[in-house]
This record gives C-alpha cells, sequence and structure tokens, in this order.
C-alpha cells in the first residue's frame, strides 16, 4: 500500500496532465522551501494509438514554449503547419496563419509520450501506471482527499493528495461526480473517420486542406512525419454502414482530381477508423464543485475537432492553472484552490469561448447541406475568398492567437449579411445574370431562413458559452 502522501495527484497523462505535471513542479520549485509533491496517474503508459488530436494551432505551440517543454515537438520530428487551404467545388480560400507563427503537426502517440518523458524529468514529480477506480472522500467533510487505484495484476491501493486533479479524458469516470449541479452533459455530435494515406502532394504544401462536399460531412487532410498523411472525415450520427463504400461513393468524386488516387489507394488497403466526438460546454468550478477535486482538460470542456482547437484550449488552461497555482501556500486550504479555479474560470474564457464557438457553429455551417447552409457557404466563400484581408483576423482567432469572442461575432455577422447580399446581387446556379425584381419575395423567404438557420447554429452554443 501506498504511505506517501502527496500535494497533488493528477489522474490522466494525455496532453494535460503531463503538462500540468511538469509545469507545477517547476514553477514551485523555487518559491517552497519543500518542493510539491506530485504524482501523475494513467491506466496505461504505453504509446496511445490515435487518430485525433495530430494537428496543433500556433497558439498551442505557444503555449508550449511558456510551459518549457516546446521541445517535444522537435523530439518527434513535428511538421510546420502555415494554415489552412478550404475548398468547395473550384472555390479556395488560403487562410495563412498569422505572420510569424506555425502551428505543428505530428502522430498523437510519440507527442503524448514526449509530455510523459518531460513530466518524468521534472522534479518530484512521480509518475504511475495504475487504472483509478474511484475517488477517495473524507466521510465527515465529504471532501475528496484521493483515489483507490490498481496497478497491473495488482489490488486496489489508496493514493492521497490535498488535491486531486482529473485530466481523465472525453469519458471520465468522475465527471458527474464533480459537476453533479452542472446543466451540461457530453453530447454525441457525430464521428470522425481517419485513415493514413501516403505518397498524397497536398493543393498547398504545408497547408492543412478542408474539402467542404455537397451531401457529406466535410474531410480535412494535413502532413505528418514521414511522408504520412491524416485524412479524417467528418460523419453523420448515425455514421454509414459501410464508411469504405461512403468514401469510395460520396467523398473521392467530390475531392480535387490531384489527390484521389493515393485515397482511393489508401482507402482499399488501410484500415479505416471511427471516433466519436463530443460537446461540452465548460462548467465553473470551485465552489459549486465537489471540494478537493477538480476537472481538466476533455474532462470539462469539449468541442468539435474539425478546426483542430482542443489541444490550445487545453494547454493555454494549463498555463493558466500553473500560474495561478504556484501561488497557492496550501493545497489542503479548498477556499484557497476554490477562490484561484473561480478566477482561472474567468481568465480562460476569451480563448476557450473564442474556439469553442468558432468550431461548433463554423463547422455546423461547412457540413450542413441544407439550401441555407449552402447560401451561408456562398457567401463564406464570396466574403473571405475575395478579401484575403479579412482571413488574417479570422484565422488569428482560429489559431489561439487572438482571444476575442466579440470579434467571432462581428465576423459571423458579415459572413451572413454578405450571404444575405448575394442571393440579390449575385447569378444565382443556371443564371447569367442577377435575380429580377419579381424574384426578390422569394428571396427574402430564404434570407429569412438564412438568419433563422444562423440563429439555431450560434445561439444555443453562445448561450452555453457565455
Amino acid at each position: 500500500m501506498p504511505s506517501d502522501h502527496y500535494d497533488v495527484l493528477i489522474v490522466g497523462a494525455g496532453v494535460a496532465g503531463p503538462s500540468l505535471a511538469h509545469a507545477l513542479a517547476t514553477k514551485t520549485i523555487k518559491k517552497r522551501a519543500t518542493p510539491l509533491r506530485i504524482a501523475l496517474l494513467e491506466r496505461s503508459l504505453s504509446k496511445p494509438d490515435r487518430i485525433v488530436a495530430e494537428l496543433l494551432q500556433p497558439g498551442g505551440v505557444e503555449s508550449l514554449e511558456k510551459l518549457g517543454i516546446k521541445s517535444c515537438l522537435d523530439k518527434i520530428g513535428s511538421i510546420p503547419s502555415l494554415g489552412f487551404n478550404v475548398l468547395r467545388g473550384d472555390q479556395a480560400i488560403c487562410a495563412p496563419f498569422p505572420p510569424g507563427t506555425k502551428g505543428r503537426s505530428f502522430d498523437h502517440g510519440a507527442f503524448v509520450m514526449a509530455l510523459r518523458d518531460c513530466a518524468r524529468e521534472a522534479p518530484n514529480v512521480d509518475v504511475i501506471e495504475a487504472t483509478v477506480t474511484g475517488l477517495i472522500e473524507d466521510q465527515r467533510s465529504q471532501r475528496v482527499v484521493g483515489v483507490s487505484a490498481s496497478q497491473a495484476g495488482g489490488q486496489a491501493e489508496s493514493y492521497h493528495a490535498d488535491l486531486v486533479i482529473l485530466a481523465d479524458g472525453s469519458l471520465s469516470k468522475f465527471r458527474n461526480t464533480l459537476l453533479a449541479n452542472s446543466s451540461f452533459e457530453a453530447t454525441p455530435q457525430g464521428y470522425f473517420a481517419g485513415l493514413i494515406v501516403k505518397g498524397l502532394t497536398l493543393p498547398k504544401a504545408r497547408y492543412a486542406t478542408t474539402v467542404v462536399l455537397e451531401n457529406a460531412g466535410p474531410i480535412i487532410l494535413f502532413e505528418l512525419p514521414n511522408n504520412e498523411y491524416r485524412m479524417m472525415v467528418e460523419l453523420k450520427n448515425p455514421p454509414p454502414a459501410d464508411l469504405k463504400e461512403h468514401i469510395l461513393q460520396n467523398i473521392i468524386p467530390q475531392l480535387p482530381s490531384s489527390i484521389r488516387a493515393p485515397i482511393l489507394h489508401a482507402v482499399e488497403t488501410t484500415r479505416i477508423r471511427r471516433v466519436p466526438h463530443y460537446y461540452l460546454p465548460p462548467s465553473k468550478q470551485g465552489s459549486s464543485t465537489k471540494p478537493g477535486a477538480f476537472l481538466l482538460g476533455d474532462a470539462v470542456n469539449m468541442r468539435h475537432p474539425l478546426t483542430a482547437g482542443g489541444m490550445t484550449v487545453a494547454l493555454h488552461d494549463v498555463v493558466l492553472l500553473s500560474d495561478l497555482m504556484m501561488n497557492i501556500e496550501n493545497f489542503g486550504n479548498w477556499k484557497e484552490v476554490s477562490a484561484v479555479l473561480g478566477k482561472w474560470s474567468n481568465m480562460r474564457k476569451p480563448l476557450a469561448s473564442t474556439i469553442n464557438t468558432m468550431s461548433m457553429c463554423w463547422a455546423g455551417v461547412f457540413a450542413g447541406d441544407s439550401e441555407a447552409f449552402t447560401i451561408l457557404q456562398d457567401g463564406a466563400f464570396n466574403h473571405f475568398g475575395q478579401h484575403p484581408e479579412y482571413v488574417s483576423e479570422l484565422m488569428s482567432l482560429a489559431a489561439g492567437i487572438t482571444h476575442d469572442p466579440g470579434l467571432l461575432a462581428q465576423y459571423s455577422l458579415n459572413m451572413t449579411y454578405h450571404a444575405i447580399l448575394s442571393l440579390f446581387t449575385q447569378p444565382q446556379a443556371g443564371q447569367k445574370s442577377p435575380p429580377p425584381i419579381y424574384e426578390y419575395p422569394m428571396l427574402l423567404l430564404k434570407a429569412l431562413s438564412v438568419i433563422w438557420t444562423v440563429l439555431m447554429v450560434f445561439a444555443p452554443v453562445m448561450w452555453a458559452e457565455k
């Protein structure tokens, strides 16, 4: 039975857990008479095998640099990413990241292993392979004082700590226990199918390529190390019974001809994997949650993965949280910890709500297949495709560099305005000139449908993220 008592115990060694363990250990080492004792528990310390979280936005790269662990990206041979190239038929929007910034793409498992190595190298951090089965609570105060966990082939053991941080991912066992009063639940949004493509040449080198399709969700392609490329296919909920046939029939024929052959070969010869994705608005933690523990990362906040913002939000959370926590005198003083969590919830909101709203709403617009969504897509490509200066600020938001939900709302309104304006002033499909005046009543009805659709897509997310 472990007899040691830790100052901080972190459950989950994905992206957020090891980053926070390293940050707390290194930031507090010179501020405390006795270094913090930190335990990082993970069910399996073998290399993860996942098809998501392989593209990191520039804001996430900046956070790694602030945490002193940007070297993780160099150790695994990560690939620089310069922006997004969005295609829709013959239309294209080249959207570079802000000058002087780059994203990175990499094998997810290699990145997580590098982060775990950083945690191991930090002073007074114990990285332990054990499956956490439950929380230990003080019977009198109902405060969380540790966890029960079992190592491979062993019996359950008790690990005690002044503070327990649960970074156990999207399927967190403990979310409902800690957030019993929250009105939010993780909501399934659909699936992504993923496969590896080799020998591919992207339409624009080092730009993640997003292709908006008809009657199917968008796809994204980006480069990985070793001349491999990840292809992610957005699937409706429920997903098609035959993924291979769906990709062959509905996806590949709509792709640029220059990239079809290697993708077709990959579909025929490699494994197609499927993963669900969820939306979970953030819940404020501290005074309203069970004392002694709190949630971090996907355990408390998830969003659509199409814009690749999840790791950026998590790493930014770690930067803010570690800066605030390094001034805590006693991690057993829940009042002090709770005050920090309240500050953290407010400080993280500008970035988190910007990325969350953009991922959910803009992904919804480009995945929709009704006439109103088609009009919105036309407006987006006409507006941003013809005015590169508008793309710059929008990409700063997507990259996690600019933290401003109000600016995102402004750009969303601009997109809607130009979509409606195009209805009345641009030739429609099969026409050579703008619509005549006698068609305006019908176009007005379509415009109202577009406005209603925007409200239905944006309002629920903006309310949840308020």
